[in-house]
């Protein structure tokens, strides 16, 4: 399917020995993994904290890191350097040092040693360098300057003071409690461990371009047909990878050209395809480690957050394709050359893999309520064997398996580099006081105005997701902006739901989006270009966290017929936008027009609420007006169409 991501990424090449310890610690990552997720240890009476399960992690992608990536991108990536190897072995006692000792340690937590201090400082130091090699440098400035602060914090002002803390307390803090760098480190090696192996497995063995080939089929002899096939085929992808930079790469390098060659210009292909997988963290079953950590801080079942997700993930999607349609017809674009779809009956034959395989993860998630970690590996063991029924699969079966750990192996360098710095600034937050200073200062900020409290988190969360996944920006996020929102009254899903949405949006927003710059070189043009057209595309993404804190039923809470009237009401209204954005819909839409209809479609956007069933009512009946003025000469133009088809003569002649 495409490239795939080790391809094109700054990993080394490398030769004899290096390799194969390089190869032997990619493996390990998800094997290990696996069987701690199966509870193996347990099974064969060995009992196994968690922890202790962290610190090899940790050990083994702190080494692959040191190995795979060098130190700096003009280094010669076919051998290790010495210093590298140096580090390697660094890292082998900074987390076999938890493994070995987390038993005793955690009877002890708050006496601190030498060897607590010494092999603290250690695995700061190699993350914040295995981070600045994955990441690069502005993401470690941020947490050494968090940490920082949580050491001098007690020197600060009143307001942005914390707690007094001596380095080694801090160090033994952030290295060893649960509630610091072990509980990211944690999630990494369990949940993301777990999705990221689903999601390499279902790329290498072609299930991913299935997808693709499900998408093309159904939509790619339509208006526009590449760009929708971008739209359905990168949503589907982007549920199973959960990264939108690794999406983007991956189905990318086919829709991008694809688009191009349509006609679309080189920043609107681009645009498409970095808001369509960025979407696949939003769109359930699968929605990344993100809606895991949700359901944990909200303490409900990751069900209850996927069924919140589902109505604001429809309209993300409807108006990212509303536009992508209206825009074809804009440019007088037509649909895919017979050539370019795939076979519908062969097709239709290799689909039923795909319906197997999500159908047992949402089996294992969410009929028999399997943890996340276990549903996904289950799911994805139980998969492999029928991985055979492709042909193509069945010759190079052994060299695929290999290649969907390696693959796995690579990808967990990044959760775990990124998930482990988080973790440290999470603990710092936690440690300092520093959560509870923010957490207050907006909530006095918003005693004025809910609409100012809303701005600055979804600014601040933004921010935070700038240049960093939004698994961790949303981590960070849920204690930092969150608290606030629900002291204020707001429903806790959806204040988790706005944080988690904005955290995701700087994936292509400027002047930090990933995704776009994941696909400006292959779209051929600026990623800020990309960017701003990006922001278009994924406008609902802006808009509906705000309505859904106003107006809960958006996340289907509240009575039937509310919920009903509201996705009706929405939807019509996300259409009305997306003509409006565009400029376009059976004829080109003047400028009047154009903000008529976003007064309109705003209105429509409002969802239904218990004791304000009137008032919404006409508030929706009032945008409804408004859209079908702006749209008079079109509706004009359809009765007349009608009512020629109507008369004798023409029925004569049709028939």
């Amino acid at each position: 399917m495409g490239t795939k991501l080790d391809e094109i990424s700054e990993y080394r090449r490398l030769k004899g020995f290096s390799h194969w310890v390089e190869d032997a610690l990619l493996l390990a990552l998800p094997i290990t993994g696996t069987l701690f997720i199966l509870d193996v240890p347990t099974r064969v009476g060995v009992v196994f904290f968690t922890e202790q399960y962290c610190g090899i992690f940790l050990t083994m992608y702190l080494a692959a890191t040191f190995l795979s990536i060098p130190a700096r991108k003009q280094s010669k990536k076919q051998a290790v350097p010495w210093y590298d190897w140096v580090l390697v072995l660094l890292a082998i006692p900074s987390g076999l040092y938890i493994t070995a000792r987390y038993p005793v340690l955690v009877m002890n937590l708050g006496r601190i040693t030498f060897e607590q201090i010494f092999f603290g400082t250690l695995t700061i130091i190699l993350i914040l360098e295995a981070l600045r090699r994955l990441v690069g440098f502005s993401l470690v400035i941020i947490v050494l300057a968090i940490l920082l602060y949580a050491r001098f914090a007690v020197h600060f002002p009143a307001f942005l003071g914390g707690r007094p803390m001596s380095s080694d307390q801090l160090i033994n803090y952030l290295y060893l409690d649960p509630n610091s760098m072990l509980w990211m480190l944690m999630l990494a090696a369990t949940i993301g461990l777990a999705f990221v192996t689903f999601g390499q497995f279902l790329i290498h063995f072609g299930v991913g371009q299935i997808f693709t080939d499900l998408a093309t089929v159904s939509f790619g002899r339509m208006r526009g047909g590449s760009a929708k096939t971008a739209v359905v085929g990168s949503s589907l992808v982007g549920t199973i990878t959960g990264a939108p930079m690794s999406n983007v790469f991956l189905t990318g390098s086919i829709t991008i050209p694809m688009m191009k060659k349509s006609g679309y210009p080189p920043r609107m292909a681009g645009a498409v395809e970095a808001v369509a997988s960025s979407g696949g963290q939003i769109m359930p079953p699968v929605m990344g480690i993100g809606a895991f950590i949700m359901a944990e801080n909200l303490g409900v079942s990751y069900a209850e957050v996927a069924l919140a997700a589902v109505f604001p993930a429809i309209l993300y999607y409807f108006a990212v394709f509303m536009q992508v349609d209206l825009e074809a017809g804009k440019r007088g674009l037509g649909g895919l050359s017979r050539e370019q779809i795939p076979s519908v009956w062969k097709t239709i034959q290799r689909s039923w893999i795909t319906l197997f395989t999500l159908g047992c993860l949402v089996y294992t998630l969410f009929i028999v309520r399997m943890s996340p970690s276990t549903a996904a590996t289950i799911s994805t063991l139980v998969s492999v064997p029928f991985f055979l029924a492709l042909p193509e699969n069945r010759r190079p079966f052994f060299q695929l398996l290999i290649n969907s750990l390696r693959g796995s192996g690579r990808m967990l360098l990044v959760v775990g580099g990124v998930m482990s710095a988080a973790g440290l600034v999470v603990g710092a937050f936690n440690v300092s006081g520093m959560s509870f200073s923010i957490s207050f200062m907006l909530s006095q900020a918003g005693k004025g105005n809910v609409i100012f409290l809303l701005l600055g988190t979804a600014i601040a969360s933004m921010i935070l997701g700038m240049g960093m996944p939004s698994a961790p920006a949303y981590a960070l996020a849920a204690i930092l902006f969150a608290p606030a929102l629900i002291k204020f009254g707001i429903y806790p899903m959806a204040a988790h739901m706005f944080v988690f949405y904005y955290a995701i949006l700087s994936n292509f927003t400027p002047p930090i989006a990933l995704a776009c710059f994941a696909a400006a070189p292959l779209a051929g043009t600026d990623p800020m270009k990309i960017g701003w057209t990006a922001m278009r595309l994924g406008i609902m993404a802006y808009i509906v966290p705000f309505i859904f804190v106003f107006f809960p039923a958006m996340l289907f809470k509240g009575t039937f017929a509310a919920i009903v009237v509201s996705v009706i009401t929405a939807l019509i209204g996300v259409g009305i936008l997306s003509i409006a954005l565009t400029g376009f819909f059976t004829q080109k839409v003047s400028l009047f027009r154009r903000v008529v209809m976003v007064i309109g479609g705003i209105a429509l956007l409002i969802p239904m609420r218990r004791g304000a069933w009137e008032l919404l009512l006409v508030v929706n009946a009032f945008g409804l007006g408004m859209v079908l003025m702006a749209l008079t000469p079109e509706i004009r133009s359809l009765f007349n169409k009608f009512r020629g088809l109507a008369k004798p003569t023409d029925l004569a002649k049709m028939t």
